[in-house]
């Protein structure tokens, strides 16, 4: 290979890096701008003691105790009940009208 070759491979070099720089530090810029003003929604409790005392709140909403033998579910199984209960206590999805009241039909 040449030198004019070399100084070619040099060139495309620089430049590629160059281009990789500006690119990660244009995504560092805007990045911040989807950051919302709200605090951050509920996050899943971290630990086993801390994911247990959120399933029993959720529980004790419905009216329910914890189940016998708890105690020896796997944290994962605690985490699927924990969900569980939530998306109960939440209720359904809102349908129909209560979507959007104004809506006359397909046919409007």
């Amino acid at each position: 290979m040449g030198r004019r070759a070399w100084w070619g491979v040099a060139a495309a070099f620089v430049l590629g890096a160059g281009a990789a720089v500006t690119v990660s530090a244009l995504g560092e810029v805007t990045s911040g701008v989807t950051v919302s003003p709200r605090p951050p929604a509920d996050e899943m409790p971290r630990t086993r003691q801390a994911l247990v005392a959120k399933w029993e709140q959720e529980r004790a909403e419905a009216g329910l105790k914890l189940p016998e033998g708890w105690q020896k579910m796997s944290t994962d199984e605690i985490r699927t009940a924990y969900v569980s209960q939530r998306r109960a206590n939440a209720g359904p999805p809102p349908t129909g009208a209560a979507l959007d009241p104004e809506f006359a039909g397909p046919d409007r």
